[in-house]
């Protein structure tokens, strides 16, 4: 394949009191070009947008016809993204009374650029190295196919929207000697200014907790969309994956458009130290004439935790018999400390005044989960 990359120069085009830069190369055959369109009845227009095809006799896709469609009557749509390698164009004339689609593709990893492409297979399913190129349409197609094309000019908007394309192709259907030559340009109104800056989407505040004391290495996600630019900037400081300190840290995002629009986003990182996190149970208890027994004790927290206290209290009665219950309560425990207490029945018989055994477990959860188990002797005294 032969390639070339033709002299950039730039336009300016003024429209609504701006000056749009234009980027391409204006319309002239140049001297490496591979397809020489055949003479034909019709005259190839030099301007504005359209699709003139030249089917040579025995050409399954054109019809041995030759045809012109313009703006005047027929609908274009076409894209071909700057920073990508390929051409769509879809042509429809009327209510599809005819319609047409073309494909031009740079090789895999080649950016699409002014030149002539040689070699060409079906779009989309050509082999490494080769360019592609698929013209088909009212109702017929191309299984296989080799052919060329020239790319003559390409122009964008600073914005990065197609404000020109032009190029001629001949291609061979099935192997077939018959060829469907043709030129299609595109013409499109340079787009009004861009105003409007980019669209920032960051993460709600983060809180994360120090495994021990020292700073957390935290990673989260921003992202950036454009209504005219498909690849604006961003940038975020600390960047994700960075230390950040125990405390709070604001995270600054900024993106930017190829227009200069600016957009600003903040949000926080905070950073919180180990969690200080403690119970105790108390060494009395007192038991009513029911024998239920209230037993009790203290969580202690270096900040706001909702905690459950589960455990058992076992009293055993002549070295032979155990009577045992359950305590279960709920606490908020506010900082620095918070009491609990949790009534209990024996599920096998009655406690009775005297020692008896509590064991419990303080759990509770925020950004990480943290436990703690305790047990004590405790008196079991009559209430008053």
């Amino acid at each position: 394949m032969r390639s070339a990359v033709g002299a950039g120069v730039r336009r300016l085009a003024v429209c609504a009191a701006f000056v749009m830069v234009l980027v391409g190369v204006p319309f002239t055959a140049p001297a490496y070009a591979s397809v020489v369109l055949p003479p034909g009845s019709i005259a190839v227009p030099e301007s504005g947008t359209f699709l003139y095809m030249n089917s040579e006799p025995g050409d399954y896709i054109g019809g041995g016809v030759e045809q012109l469609y313009t703006s005047a009557d027929t609908s274009f749509t076409a894209n071909a993204p700057q920073d990508g390698g390929y051409f769509h164009a879809s042509v429809i004339q009327g209510s599809y009374t005819h319609w047409w689609y073309l494909d031009m593709v740079a090789p895999y990893g080649q950016p699409f650029a002014v030149g002539s492409y040689t070699g060409a297979e079906r779009a989309g399913f050509q082999t490494w190295g080769n360019p592609g190129l698929d013209v088909g349409g009212d109702g017929r197609g191309c299984n296989t196919l080799t052919g060329s094309f020239d790319v003559t000019e390409i122009a964008y908007a600073t914005t990065g929207e197609l404000l020109v394309f032009d190029a001629t192709f001949e291609q061979h259907c099935e192997g077939w000697m018959p060829a469907l030559y043709g030129r299609i340009r595109i013409e499109n109104a340079p787009p009004p200014p861009d105003v409007t800056a980019p669209v920032l989407t960051l993460p709600s505040d983060i809180q994360v907790e120090s495994s021990d004391g020292a700073g957390v290495v935290v990673y989260y996600y921003v992202s950036v969309s454009d209504d005219r630019d498909q690849n604006p900037t961003l940038s975020c400081s600390p960047p994700s994956g960075s230390t950040f300190p125990v405390g709070s840290t604001t995270v600054t995002c900024q993106a930017s458009d190829r227009s200069g629009n600016v957009a600003e986003g903040t949000f926080q990182v905070e950073v919180l130290p180990v969690l200080a996190f403690d119970m105790t149970i108390d060494k009395t208890a007192v038991i009513d004439r029911t024998g239920q027994v209230t037993v009790s004790g203290t969580v202690s927290c270096s900040r706001p935790l909702p905690v459950e206290v589960g455990g058992s209290l076992k009293q055993l009665f002549a070295n032979r018999v155990t009577i045992s219950g359950t305590i279960s309560t709920h606490v908020d425990c506010a900082a620095p400390q918070t009491r609990w207490s949790a009534v209990t029945i024996g599920s096998n018989g009655n406690f009775a005044a005297g020692n008896a055994t509590a064991s419990a477990t303080a759990y509770g959860c925020e950004l990480s989960c943290h436990y703690v188990s305790q047990t004590q002797t405790v008196r079991l005294s009559a209430k008053k």
